[in-house]
């Protein structure tokens, strides 16, 4: 007697098993699957995601609506049902701005930086210098100096 209850109780629990479908949630742009979505059918309550992304539903429903404060809702029916839902991300969302203004202590400072420059003696005509031809740090700080020189250009232009 035993035995044929616990054969019912099995049965009656793989029936019950087999009526959940899974569904992952993901990211449309990265992939990634989204946690703490709430996936809710016409007939059952709402559930959450997982850290995966995966959510356990009934089987049987006509409708699927998806919700996350940072991402579209969405609504599909049944037989639109996949078992990946990418959901589109809100763009709305703008990350917070930081606006700087041209600091006029600087621009002076780089003027007198530019002016003792050019004080420097040059030599003109043809040299040779085998460590400078090796130099990473002073071919940078090259580059840099004709940048700046050309940042200066145009700030004296405006």
């Amino acid at each position: 007697m035993q035995r044929t209850i616990s054969l019912i109780i099995v049965i009656l629990s793989a029936v019950y098993v087999s009526a959940q479908r899974k569904i992952v949630v993901v990211d449309m742009e990265t992939h990634l699957p989204v946690a703490d979505v709430s996936v809710k059918t016409d007939s059952a309550r709402a559930v959450m995601t997982d850290h995966n992304g995966v959510a356990s539903i009934s089987e049987r429903f006509d409708s699927i609506s998806f919700s996350h404060m940072r991402y579209l809702s969405d609504k599909v029916t049944f037989e639109e049902m996949k078992d990946t839902m990418y959901l589109v991300p809100k763009n709305l969302m703008l990350p917070d701005v930081v606006v700087t203004g041209v600091n006029p202590d600087l621009k002076k400072a780089m003027k007198k930086n530019y002016e003792r420059m050019l004080e420097q003696p040059t030599v003109k005509g043809l040299t040779f210098d085998f460590a400078n031809i090796i130099d990473r740090r002073g071919r940078r700080d090259r580059k840099h100096y004709k940048k700046a020189k050309e940042i200066l250009r145009e700030w004296d232009a405006k």
